[in-house]
């Protein structure tokens, strides 16, 4: 009887040891997977804004408008609180955002 709960006391150590390896696996592979989606939105983002000519504050309108940004995101875009237009970099008004606001 002794061997057998000595037997069931080393199985049960080794799964527990291999559960631990399992969720450190499962982790790791969680870890690369939100870097790899991280650097995605970075490479599309960068596109966007080369695309949109570098004009974050028009960037910024277009995504509170599809409503991507929160109030705490507006500083980076150079949108004020209140503001509902955006005027490009060479001062005319974005067509867009005063559809948007209108």
């Amino acid at each position: 009887m002794e061997a057998t709960e000595l037997k069931l006391r080393r199985l049960e150590a080794k799964r527990q040891r291999l559960a631990a390896r399992i969720q450190r696996l499962k982790g790791v592979a969680n870890v690369q997977e939100r870097k790899r989606d991280t650097r995605r939105k970075i490479l599309a983002g960068a596109y966007l804004i080369r695309l949109m000519g570098n004009d974050l504050s028009r960037i910024g309108a277009r995504l509170r408008e599809a409503g991507f940004l929160s109030p705490r995101d507006y500083s980076l875009f150079g949108i004020c609180d209140g503001q509902l237009t955006v005027e490009s970099v060479d001062g005319t008004r974005d067509a867009d955002a005063d559809s948007a606001a209108a």
